[in-house]
C-alpha cells in the first residue's frame, strides 16, 4: 500500500509534465529537457497499471487514511506482542526458579537441560 501511495503521488506530480509532452512540437527535445519527470511518470504509470490493472487511479487521500488507519492498528499489535512477549519471559522465569525450589538435591547442569528443554 505505502508503494502504491508513492506511485500515486509521483503520478499526479509528474502528470502535467508528461502532458506537455503530448502537446508539444519538438517532443525529442521537450522529451531531454524533462526526461527525468517524464521517466518518473512512465515508470509509476506502469506500476499502477500493474497494481490496479482494471480500475482508474484510486483516491490518494482514502487510501492515506486507510494506511494511517493500518499503521496505527499495526503499532497497537506490536505494543501488545512485546507486552506478551515479555509476560511470556516472565512465566518462564517463575517457572525456572519453581523447579530449583521443588527440585533443590537435582545437579545443576541437569537443571539447565531440563530447562532448555522447556
Amino acid at each position: 500500500m505505502a508503494k502504491a501511495i508513492r506511485h500515486i503521488t509521483a503520478y499526479q506530480r509528474t502528470k502535467p509534465v508528461y502532458d506537455g509532452l503530448k502537446t508539444a512540437k519538438d517532443k525529442a527535445a521537450y522529451r531531454r529537457q524533462h526526461e527525468k519527470a517524464v521517466a518518473v511518470h512512465e515508470t509509476a504509470a506502469k506500476a499502477l497499471k500493474a497494481t490496479f490493472p482494471d480500475r482508474k487511479l484510486p483516491n490518494l487521500a482514502a487510501f492515506q487514511t486507510e494506511y494511517a488507519a493500518l499503521t496505527e492498528k499495526k503499532d497497537a499489535l506490536r505494543a501488545e506482542y512485546a507486552a506478551l512477549k515479555k509476560a511470556a519471559k516472565d512465566y518462564g522465569n517463575v517457572k525456572r526458579n519453581v523447579n530449583v525450589i521443588l527440585n533443590p538435591a537435582e545437579p545443576r547442569a541437569k537443571r539447565r537441560e531440563r530447562g532448555a528443554e522447556l
